[in-house]
């Protein structure tokens, strides 16, 4: 018994693997990199960035993945909510960050913004090619 998707959980389910792929990507870019020129120090900072971006950047296509099928309040509620718990989240993990000295910052910052641009990116190219039909027939 197989459930066809709906064309807008296509597009959510498009839009989270692609983003899936961009930050492991971003992550194995960036950790390599952050090696390269601070050490192991430079490659966990870059770790811990790219993990953050992948909370920034799929915390809400995840949430919209989960909900599509379900009432529409619930389906923004938790897209909402899913909105402002990663934006907090980041906040207070940029405060934790600046008080761990051994965290290389540059290797930190570059890393969670790539990611975070990365999954921004993919979402507005993503939505922007979506098909989804105005009307069910």
């Amino acid at each position: 018994m197989s459930v066809e998707m709906s064309p807008q959980e296509k597009v959510f389910r498009r839009g989270f693997v692609w983003s899936c792929y961009a930050i492991a990507a971003v992550a194995v870019i960036g950790c390599g990199i952050a090696y390269l020129a601070a050490g192991m120090a430079g490659f966990w900072s870059a770790l811990a960035g790219a993990g953050l971006a992948a909370v920034f950047g799929l915390g809400t296509q995840l949430a919209a993945l989960l909900t599509v099928r379900r009432d529409p309040l619930i389906f923004v509620g938790a897209t909402a909510a899913s909105s402002m718990a990663k934006i907090l989240l980041v906040i207070v993990a940029a405060m934790v960050a600046q008080n761990i000295d051994a965290l290389v910052r540059p290797a930190f910052g570059a890393t969670l913004l790539a990611g975070s641009l990365a999954a921004i990116i993919i979402d507005i190219v993503v939505f922007q090619r979506g098909r989804i039909p105005y009307v069910q027939p």
